[in-house]
C-alpha cells in the first residue's frame, strides 16, 4: 500500500462496490493430456477377434467390430470391465491387421465362437498418448508419436493399441477420445 494515499481515498476503497470486493473465481485447471508418459499397461483377461480392413473401411469395420465384440460379450455373460480395445499387428499401405479386444470379467459356461476367444490382454510398461478426434486424424498423432519416440532414443515394440475412453459405435467421429499406447521393448 502506498503511503500516500489520503484518508479520503481509504474511504473510498473501503467503500466500493461488493462487485469489486468479491474474490476472484479460483484459476481454470489446465490439464494435459498424456504425451510419452510411462505407464503400466494392466493385464486383463480380453474377448477378442482378429480382422483386417484397408484404410478406406477402417473406420467402419471396426465399428462393426465393436458392435459384433459387444454383442459376443452379451452373448456370453461377460461383463465388460474397461473400454474397448484395438491392437495393431501390422500395417501396409493398404490396410491393416488388428483385433479388437473388449476387457471382461467372468467366466463364460461356453466357449467363445464365431472366431472370438478369450486371452491375457496385452500388458506391462508402455508409453501413453492421447488422440482427440476422428479415426481419419489418427495419422498426424501416429507421425507426432513416432517422432517422439525416435527423438527420445526409445525402444518400443511393433504394436500399438489403442483404448477407446468414447464410445466408437455411439460417438461421433470428431468427438473421440482415444488413448494410444506403445509398449515398450523389454531390455535384455
Amino acid at each position: 500500500m502506498k503511503w500516500w494515499l489520503t484518508a479520503a481515498a481509504v474511504v473510498f476503497f473501503a467503500c466500493a462496490p461488493a462487485a469489486a470486493q468479491t474474490p476472484a473465481s479460483p484459476p481454470e485447471v489446465v490439464t494435459r493430456d498424456p504425451f510419452g508418459d510411462v505407464v503400466t499397461f494392466p493385464a486383463r483377461t480380453v474377448l477378442f477377434r482378429a480382422g483386417e480392413a484397408g484404410w478406406e473401411e477402417g473406420w467402419a469395420k471396426l465399428v462393426e467390430a465393436f458392435r459384433d465384440l459387444r454383442a459376443a460379450a452379451d452373448k456370453l455373460g461377460l461383463k465388460a470391465s474397461g473400454p474397448g480395445l484395438v491392437i495393431y499387428r501390422g500395417t501396409s499401405d493398404d490396410g491393416f491387421k488388428f483385433e479388437v479386444a473388449l476387457p471382461v470379467e467372468g467366466t463364460p459356461s461356453t466357449p467363445p465362437a464365431d472366431g472370438f476367444a478369450l486371452a491375457p490382454g496385452p500388458s506391462g510398461k508402455a508409453l501413453k498418448f492421447v488422440h482427440r478426434g476422428s479415426f481419419d486424424t489418427l495419422d498426424s498423432s501416429y507421425e507426432s508419436i513416432l517422432n517422439f519416440i525416435d527423438t527420445q532414443k526409445l525402444s518400443a515394440a511393433d504394436l500399438a493399441i489403442e483404448e477407446y475412453t468414447t464410445d466408437p459405435v455411439t460417438t461421433k467421429p470428431e468427438d473421440l477420445v482415444i488413448n494410444i499406447y506403445m509398449p515398450l521393448k523389454e531390455k535384455p
